[in-house]
């Protein structure tokens, strides 16, 4: 009874001592001060390099032997955003490299379940709040390891918590990060349990849909034949901040109608839901200049491409003109 008790995985064989922990926060404070002196942009060693290091080096060691779980309650408060700083000192591909290495080991070492809330709010808190899109992307690769390992063991509100994360992320102003969280939302719908799975598909299908209704584009203004534009126009074909808004959303919208699409690739017939899903990317997206209606013939085209073995099945699925819609966004009969 005692060790039920005293956690899911019993009593802590490794716990860290006030002595140790003192040390490591010392140690970590020393970098921090270091980083801050660095010059940015400096091209050879510095303390801030050097120190990195030697602290990578002792972090892959522990963490992957027996005693990786001491470490458990550094990750969030201290691990995470000083291994995101390391990994942006490009002057370094070295500590880069390693940086990267162990901050990919970070979700794979076993938390006691129902302990790992406090590592998934600090993942979402930066991939939410950071100033930088690089540290913004990079945190998605330990949301996507953390929700696939820990599946079984998430409680439902860290399971939302990360699916919404993700999906607010599909609306990015860095176009990098944008397409990271569709293929994120993508993987993580793939390998859910059906229940949820099914849950999620519907809710973010309706989230999405609902989101390219409500903020169709504009339509050009008119030219008339005096060479006046009518007075909606600014007269410059610099995109104001407003429509720059827009087509981040507009885009969201599509990447996330792709990435439930994509979580499917070879289920043959495709979902009930799914002909309607691509049938508004057609109809409502398809027709947009520059990256979003890319994205939607980016989208219909990979469809295409890997049901071309059970296309005679699948075309089933849509009704006539539904398939013409498809056909008409590409431009030439691929659904004939």
């Amino acid at each position: 009874m005692s060790q039920k008790g005293a956690s899911s995985i019993g009593s802590r064989a490794y716990q860290p001592t006030k002595e140790f922990s003192n040390m490591v926060y010392g140690v970590f404070n020393r970098l921090e001060k270091w980083r801050h002196e660095r010059t940015p942009g400096q091209q050879t060693p510095s303390s801030y390099t050097s120190g990195c290091k030697t602290v990578l080096l002792w972090l892959d060691g522990t963490l992957s032997s027996y005693e990786c779980t001491q470490l458990l309650p550094f990750f969030p408060q201290l691990f995470i955003e000083q291994l995101l700083h390391m990994m942006d000192v490009k002057e370094d591909p070295e500590l880069q490299s390693l940086a990267y290495h162990v901050f990919r080991h970070l979700p794979n070492v076993p938390h006691p379940a129902g302990e790992d809330s406090e590592f998934v709010d600090t993942l979402i808190r930066i991939g939410r709040t950071s100033q930088s899109w690089h540290q913004r992307l990079r945190v998605m690769i330990n949301m996507q390891i953390i929700y696939f390992r820990r599946l079984f063991l998430l409680s439902k509100v860290d399971r939302e918590k990360l699916f919404d994360c993700v999906a607010n992320m599909l609306e990015d102003p860095q176009h990098e990060v944008r397409a990271g969280a569709s293929a994120t939302l993508s993987g993580m719908i793939r390998c859910s349990p059906v229940a949820l799975r099914n849950e999620m598909v519907l809710k973010l299908r309706d989230r999405f849909t609902k989101s390219l209704i409500q903020h169709p584009l504009p339509k050009k203004p008119r030219i008339y034949t005096s060479g006046f534009s009518s007075a909606t126009s600014t007269g410059t074909s610099t995109p104001t901040p407003e429509h720059t808004r827009l087509v981040i959303t507009r885009h969201a919208a599509v990447l996330g109608l792709g990435a439930l699409i994509q979580a499917f690739p070879y289920t043959s017939p495709p979902p009930p839901w799914m002909p309607g899903v691509l049938i508004t990317l057609s109809t409502k997206a398809a027709g947009d200049p520059g990256i979003v209606g890319q994205s939607v013939k980016s989208i219909i085209s990979e469809f295409k491409k890997t049901r071309q073995d059970t296309w005679h099945i699948d075309v089933k699925a849509f009704e006539p003109d539904q398939v013409e819609d498809l056909a008409g966004v590409l431009w030439k009969s691929y659904f004939a």
